[in-house]
């Protein structure tokens, strides 16, 4: 969106009124004050696409997020979305540009409502400080601040793994079958080492010292499903070559779980750059990735490597404190790419 004009409002998705299927603990009065609720977003340290295939992931929350605010509207239920047009660090409602909102995701969130017992006649509006389709868990973080909102509304509790499960349904309209890794960093905060399961193994990492990172934009809005469908047909054609850098991958994760705990950055940065690797040689990596890696490294990184899904989205640096990550950021911008720092603290 271009600079100094303010974003229009945009046009609320709606579905036609249905009935709720349980009823809240508490009765609100009509007029009654909206509620705010808001999830962080994510990145992947390591193990992306192992985690699928039931290996580890390493993931860290972001300090940006997905806001929302939800209130009573006898017209609902309606969404309107605004999220990050260009810039990766918005301060105001006129860095944001109004996003269209698919019907499945209206959908979906009204069975989330539904299922938590809030009024069907919603209204939500959502504020992304993350860019959509960046492989930094917009979806997953927009799921978790809307079942909390809900939660909120209904007059209930609603914890960390209520607040993932019910964000993991909200994902499936997006990504037909996703690992669970993005709700359930989105929803617990801090670092996580994330393993595939019924139910799935969340240990928690404590990292010795503060983790700088770099976080390079694409530009590239993709889907997580245009990466990950085409290279389960690759593995299903040959388990033989695909399933051992898929273990190998989650191994990387494991150990880098390991490096964090110790404050071994040079090891994780190692990792990193053996993961990106083995990420392109699966077929997930694109000419604008490479691009973001590439320009991090020759900038001193200790290690980058594209985060998410692939294909596009964002590519992730390694510092060795803030002063460097604000380096790697200038040298991004450099080379077109949109940047910013993110400190992850133990």
């Amino acid at each position: 969106m271009p600079s100094g004009r303010r974003a229009r409002r945009p046009s609320p998705a709606r579905l036609p009124p249905r009935s709720a299927r349980a009823a809240p603990l508490v009765d609100r009065a009509a007029g009654a004050p909206s509620v705010k609720a808001s999830a962080p977003g994510k990145v992947l340290l390591l193990g992306e696409h192992a985690v699928v295939y039931g290996y580890s992931a390493l993931a860290a929350a972001l300090g940006r997020r997905v806001t929302v605010e939800v209130e009573e509207d006898s017209k609902g239920p309606a969404i309107e979305l605004l999220a990050p047009a260009t810039s990766p660090t918005p301060t105001s409602s006129a860095d944001l540009s109004p996003i269209p909102v698919p019907p499945e995701l209206l959908d979906a969130a009204s069975e989330m409502a539904a299922t938590v017992g809030a009024t069907p006649l919603f209204r939500a509006r959502v504020r992304s400080e993350l860019p959509l389709g960046g492989g930094l868990g917009s979806s997953a973080a927009l799921g978790v601040a809307l079942a909390r909102g809900f939660a909120q509304l209904a007059g209930r509790d609603c914890p960390p793994e209520r607040a993932e499960h019910l964000a993991l349904q909200l994902e499936r309209a997006f990504h037909g079958a996703p690992s669970g890794v993005d709700p359930a960093i989105c929803a617990r905060g801090g670092v996580i080492l994330f393993r595939r399961g019924e139910p799935a193994q969340v240990d928690r990492i404590s990292p010795r010292r503060p983790l700088h990172l770099v976080v390079a934009l694409t530009g590239v809005a993709r889907g997580t499903r245009s990466t990950v469908l085409p290279l389960s047909a690759r593995r299903a054609e040959r388990p033989d070559l695909y399933d051992p850098m898929l273990a190998f991958l989650g191994e990387l994760a494991r150990g880098g779980a390991r490096a964090l705990e110790r404050g071994d950055f040079q090891d994780l940065g190692v990792r990193f750059d053996a993961a990106h690797g083995v990420l392109a040689a699966l077929g997930v990596s694109c000419p604008e990735l490479e691009q973001a890696v590439a320009a991090l490294r020759s900038a001193g990184a200790l290690g980058a490597k594209l985060t998410g899904a692939g294909g596009g989205g964002a590519a992730i640096g390694l510092a060795r404190d803030g002063m460097h990550a604000e380096g790697l950021v200038r040298a991004a911008e450099r080379e077109g790419l949109r940047a910013f720092a993110e400190e992850i603290s133990p």
